[in-house]
C-alpha cells in the first residue's frame, strides 16, 4: 500500500512537471508568435502611413528629376525605409466614385481592381480587402491593408488635388511568412514540447529517489529499531515471570535471574540513548559545542578508564598522543565516538591482543586512530559498517551487545565536525578505524 502510494505520488509529481514544461513552452511560443506577428502588421501599417505622406506631400516632378539607380553593395548603402514604394499601388477616384488613374497602373491591375468601390465613410482608416482573381480555371485570393486618404485642392499635384486615394499594399508574402513562422514555431514546440517530456520525466525520477531511498531507510531503521527493542523486552518479561513463580525465593537465591534482568536493561537504554542521538541529528537538534581542549588531557582520562578494563581481559592497551596543546572541538562528542571505537576494538580482539591508539596532526587535521589485531573486516563489510543496525556477524554481536548503531553514531560525530572517518585492514591482522577532523584556527 505504502508503495502504491509512493508511485501515485511520484506520477503526480511527474504530470506536474509535465504540466509546467507545457505551460512554460505554450506560454513562450505565444509570445514569439504575437511578437512577430504585431511586428509585421506595424510594418504593413508603417508602409501605408508613409505612402500616405508622400501623396499629401507629392509635387510634380520637373522635366531635370528622376529616380536614381545604383547598384546594391552590401553595407555600403543604408537600409531600405519602410513605405513599402514597389508593392502598393494607388486607385485615384473623384468625388463620384470614378477610378481615374487606370491607365496608371496597368491593365492586369486594373482589371483586378476595377470592382472595388469607394468607400467614402473609411477615410483614414486601415481596411483589410480580398481580390480574387482567376487564371483560367483556377482561382487565387489576394490579401490587401487599404488606406483611403482625401488629398486637399491645395495639393501642388493635380494628378492628386482634390482626389480620394486609396492606397493598396499587397501582404500576401506578409501572410506567407506568418503561416511559414507559425508551422515552423508548431513543429519547433512539439519537438521540444517532446523533451520537455522526457526531462520531466528523468527530473520527477531523480527528484524522487532520494524520497524512496529515505523511504526504504526508514522503513528498515523503525523494523530493526522495533526488533532491538523486541529482544531485552522479552528477556525482562521472561525473567520478571520466572520470578513470578518464586514468590518465597530471596533476593540472593535469584540474583542471576535479576543480573540478567538488569543486564538487558542498561542494553535497552544504550539502544534508547543511542536512537534518540541519531534522531536528534536527522532533525538538525543536535549542535556540536566547540571549545579549546587539551588533547593531552582530553585522551588520558579516556585512556585511564579503558587501561584498567583491557587488563583485566588479557589484552594490551597502549596510546600514543604525538599532539601537544589545544584544538577546538566538542570534547563530548568526540570521547563518546572514540569509546565507541575503543570498546567495538576491545569487544571483538582476542585474548593477548593488542589495541594501539595514536592522537596526531597532519595537514591541517586531527587524526585519531584505533588500530587492532582482531579478526578483521571483509571489504565488502567495509562499505556497509558505518549504516545503522548493520553487523558484520549477526551472531557475533548479539554474544557481545552490540545493535550495530555504534560506528552510525561514530560517523555521524565526526560528519558534525566536517571531517571524516574510514576503515582500513592493519597487517599481517586487525583493523584501523581512523577519525580525521579539520583543525580550525
Amino acid at each position: 500500500m505504502v508503495q502504491d502510494a509512493t508511485k501515485k505520488q511520484w506520477v503526480k509529481f511527474f504530470i506536474n512537471e509535465l504540466v509546467s514544461f507545457t505551460a512554460l513552452f505554450a506560454i513562450l511560443g505565444g509570445i514569439i508568435y504575437l511578437s512577430f506577428k504585431d511586428s509585421i502588421d506595424k510594418n504593413i501599417n508603417s508602409g501605408l502611413y508613409g505612402q500616405k505622406t508622400e501623396i499629401l506631400r507629392s509635387q510634380r516632378k520637373s522635366s531635370t528629376g528622376g529616380d536614381s539607380i545604383h547598384p546594391y553593395r552590401a553595407r555600403s548603402t543604408p537600409p531600405p525605409t519602410n513605405n513599402a514604394t514597389f508593392r502598393t499601388n494607388a486607385l485615384i477616384f473623384s468625388s463620384s466614385g470614378r477610378i481615374e488613374n487606370a491607365g496608371m497602373i496597368g491593365q492586369g491591375a486594373f482589371s483586378a481592381f476595377q470592382g472595388i468601390k469607394l468607400v467614402k465613410k473609411n477615410i483614414n482608416k486601415v481596411k483589410g480587402l480580398v481580390i480574387t482573381t482567376q487564371f483560367g480555371t483556377k482561382q487565387s485570393n489576394h490579401y490587401f491593408m487599404t488606406l483611403l486618404i482625401k488629398v486637399p485642392h491645395t495639393n501642388t499635384n493635380t494628378t492628386y488635388s482634390g482626389k480620394y486615394v486609396l492606397i493598396l499594399q499587397n501582404i500576401d508574402a506578409d501572410l506567407l511568412a506568418v503561416e511559414s513562422f507559425k508551422r515552423s514555431l508548431f513543429i519547433t514546440l512539439l519537438i521540444f514540447w517532446a523533451l520537455a517530456i522526457a526531462i520531466a520525466y528523468v527530473l520527477s525520477r531523480l527528484s524522487m529517489r532520494p524520497i524512496l531511498i529515505s523511504w526504504k531507510k526508514q522503513r528498515e531503521f523503525s523494523a530493526d529499531a522495533a526488533h532491538e527493542l523486541r529482544t531485552p523486552i522479552t528477556v525482562i518479561q521472561n525473567q520478571m515471570e520466572y520470578l513470578l513463580t518464586k514468590p518465597k525465593k530471596r533476593i540472593l537465591d535469584e540474583a542471576s535471574s535479576i543480573s540478567t534482568t538488569l543486564d538487558e536493561v542498561g542494553q535497552m537504554q544504550t539502544l534508547i540513548k543511542r536512537l534518540l542521538m541519531l534522531s536528534r541529528g536527522d532533525a538538525n537538534i543536535i549542535q556540536i559545542q566547540r571549545q579549546s581542549v587539551d588533547l593531552k588531557e582530553w585522551s588520558r582520562r579516556i585512556f585511564n578508564i579503558y587501561q584498567p578494563l583491557a587488563e583485566s581481559r588479557h589484552k594490551t592497551l597502549r596510546s600514543d598522543v604525538l599532539v601537544s596543546g589545544e584544538v577546538a572541538f566538542d570534547p563530548d562528542l568526540m570521547r563518546q565516538a572514540l569509546v565507541i571505537i575503543l570498546d567495538n576494538a576491545l569487544k571483538y580482539t582476542p585474548e593477548g591482543g593488542v589495541i594501539e591508539v595514536l592522537i596526531k596532526k597532519q595537514h591541517g587535521k586531527l587524526i585519531i586512530s584505533v588500530s587492532d589485531t582482531g579478526t578483521g573486516i571483509s571489504d565488502k563489510d567495509k562499505t556497509q559498517i558505518f549504516e545503522r543496525f548493520y553487523r558484520v556477524d549477526q551472531s557475533r554481536n548479539s554474544k557481545t551487545g552490540g545493535n550495530g548503531l555504534g560506528l552510525a553514531i561514530a560517523k555521524f560525530i565526526v560528519q558534525q565536525h566536517h571531517g571524516k572517518i574510514d576503515v582500513r585492514d592493519n597487517h599481517p591482522r586487525g583493523t584501523i578505524f581512523q577519525m580525521m577532523i579539520p583543525i580550525l584556527k
